[in-house]
């Protein structure tokens, strides 16, 4: 197969680590969903919305939020530079 073939190829498969920032911005954990860790998301969609209703710990809700915008924003490098070594790796 043609280089530039498996590059588009390449290119297609990876993730936007911008994406995973604006998702979890709007939608907390959706950035590690993204990612790939669909059970951490969901794990973190949970525990924030449960700690953003209780007025005591809306504040712990606010630093998990960014904590899960953060790790979905690497999650989303480390996928791809996974993606990238398997490709180095088949060639």
């Amino acid at each position: 197969m043609n280089d530039s073939i498996k590059m588009a190829k390449l290119n297609n498969q990876m993730k936007n680590p911008v994406v995973a920032l604006a998702l979890g911005f709007f939608i907390p954990g959706a950035a590690q969903m993204y990612a790939g860790s669909v059970l951490w998301g969901v794990i973190n969609l949970v525990i924030i919305v449960v700690c953003a209703i209780t007025v005591i710990a809306s504040p712990v809700s606010f630093v998990l939020w960014l904590v899960s915008m953060f790790m979905g924003y690497k999650g989303t490098k480390k996928f791809n530079d996974n993606l990238l070594s398997a490709a180095e790796a088949s060639n």
